[in-house]
């Protein structure tokens, strides 16, 4: 991994966490406290199951924050383990590679608190948040982040604006009494050696089909028709996996020639996979409704969160795997307290077989949760929205609606143990 040319600003712990590395010794409650979380623990037989997987869970919360943040390690039951303060950094996406924990910040982020436009990579050690400048020039979004094997190289969005004319079609879905003077494109770049190497445009590659489909949803968005929110390639087969939320459909892209090789979700278009719901997990529901996450999890086998934004119905993990033009869906975790999900969340394998999850439900009050493959709560990591608001820690945009102030953390990230050492 490329080592930031210039320093933004390195974060120190606070002064009443002077030994983060040394949380096990810090009672939950006390750790977690400045930042309004909460950690319960629902069974603690699967608790200790889910510990002894040996994996860490990271988190950046809250997300939607005023200024307060901290990056923490989680053990598999959601204890934490290292907790870095990183206040002012606004981070988003997390990610890891050549041995560190990464991310993408959010700075320049729109009037809705939705996209950014010239957010920074950048590390997280014990000693704080350590930004690259020179990235803020790649005008990047804070969605995605996912670097290459030899951690020279990373993916990432954009949102692109795009002035309206006839010949983009997106512009034409907008309400007649509401005409667009331009519409934000989902770029999907590949950056090496800090200079975008790859670019994909969904308005050039995708069908118009897809967008009309997705225009008699609840969640469309005419301005911002696509909204990318997660990338991830698969370099033995050519392919980088893109979730869109506002088509309610995650895309496979061929990197070769920028092809949509299929689809999964409301996208009715030639590219649509049909999908084998042999036990019937999906129910009567659209497949997906405002996902995030879609994630590689090797072969042909994948997962997608789906929020179930729109009042669908309750946000849940979704595996399945693709042959001959099928999706055959193999398992299906829900939010047990029912709980749509507006935006952001995710859902990530804890163990190598698939026996516990970690599935952050984004904007509900749900938190994070660690679910076994059938859908038992092991232990909830939530925030006190009512505490948040009092404290000051969120964003005004959050502050005034319960469901997107409850946001704990953009994803819960499963990854190597000890990611925040010196």
């Amino acid at each position: 991994m490329r080592r930031p040319q210039a320093i933004g600003m390195v974060l120190a712990c606070a002064a009443a966490l002077t030994a983060c590395s040394q949380a096990r010794s810090v009672p939950a409650e006390e750790l977690l406290a400045p930042y309004a979380l909460e950690r319960e623990t629902v069974d603690g037989e699967l608790a200790q199951q889910a510990a002894a997987t040996g994996a860490s869970i990271y988190i950046a919360a809250p997300m939607l924050t005023s200024g307060t943040q901290a990056v923490i390690e989680l053990s598999g039951d959601l204890e934490p383990l290292t907790l870095v303060d990183v206040s002012g950094a606004s981070v988003g996406a997390l990610t890891e590679t050549a041995g560190e924990l990464a991310f993408i910040d959010r700075s320049c982020i729109s009037d809705n608190g939705g996209y950014t436009f010239c957010s920074r990579t950048g590390v997280v050690t014990t000693d704080g948040a350590t930004v690259d400048e020179a990235t803020g020039e790649l005008d990047l979004d804070s969605h995605a982040l996912a670097y290459d094997a030899d951690g020279q190289g990373f993916w990432g969005v954009r949102y692109a604006s795009t002035p309206c004319d006839d010949s983009v079609h997106a512009c034409t879905l907008a309400p007649e009494d509401e005409p667009l003077d331009f519409v934000y494109d989902c770029h999907v770049v590949h950056v090496r050696d800090g200079e975008a190497v790859w670019e994909w445009s969904a308005l050039e590659h995708t069908d118009p089909s897809l967008l009309d489909t997705a225009a008699t949803t609840e969640i469309y968005n005419a301005v911002d028709p696509f909204h990318c929110n997660s990338v991830q390639p698969d370099e033995d087969a050519g392919a980088v996996y893109v979730s869109m939320r506002h088509p309610s459909s995650v895309l496979a892209v061929d990197i070769g020639s920028g092809d949509v090789r299929w689809t999964f979700g409301v996208d009715r278009s030639p590219a649509a996979l049909a999908v084998d719901d042999p036990d019937g997990l999906l129910g009567e529901r659209q497949v997906l409704s405002g996902n995030h996450d879609f994630r590689w999890l090797g072969g042909t086998r994948y997962s997608v969160f789906d929020n179930g934004s729109g009042g669908v119905g309750p946000a849940r993990a979704i595996v399945f795997s693709v042959a001959d033009g099928t999706a055959t869906i193999e398992n299906v975790i829900e939010d047990p307290a029912g709980v749509s999900s507006r935006c952001t969340g995710s859902a990530r394998p804890l163990d190598e077989d698939e026996a516990f999850w970690v599935i952050d439900w984004g904007c509900s009050a749900s938190g994070v949760s660690v679910m076994t493959a059938e859908g038992v709560p092991v232990a909830h990591l939530s925030l006190d929205y009512e505490r948040a608001v009092e404290m000051d820690l969120l964003m005004d945009t959050a502050a005034d609606q319960p469901d997107v102030g409850s946001t704990v953390t953009y994803h819960a990230l499963v990854a190597a143990p000890g990611l925040l050492a010196p």
